[in-house]
């Protein structure tokens, strides 16, 4: 191996790294902000309904998501000033699952 192939594979290294360093960094941003919205969510809810809120995320997480979402802008633009129980957040999912859902119809010619 030649000198010049050396020094373009130690540059190659060198970038793989650096690459590898900021896509870590960018994941541990997206964490941490992850934990955040977890935080305040549960704050917004109750232990039933946080609880709720975890299983459908195992099953769902995009659904678990938007509602996080949704709680969290309701939150601070003022409009959500106590915690929600249960049964709302059941009402919730059951509004945003629709929005999510698709129709679709079949038709043979």
């Amino acid at each position: 191996m030649s000198s010049e192939d050396r020094a373009l594979r130690e540059i190659q290294e060198k970038l793989m790294a650096e690459m590898a360093a900021k896509q870590q960094s960018k994941e541990e941003e997206v964490a941490k902000e992850l934990q955040k919205i977890d935080a305040i969510v549960k704050q917004l809810l109750t232990n039933e309904a946080w609880q709720r809120l975890k299983r459908v995320e195992l099953v769902k997480p995009d659904l678990a998501n938007e509602v996080k979402l949704y709680l969290v802008q309701l939150y601070t633009s003022g409009r959500l000033t106590r915690r929600l129980g249960d049964e709302e957040l059941k009402t919730l999912l059951a509004q945003l699952s629709e929005r999510g859902r698709k129709d679709f119809n079949i038709r043979i010619v």
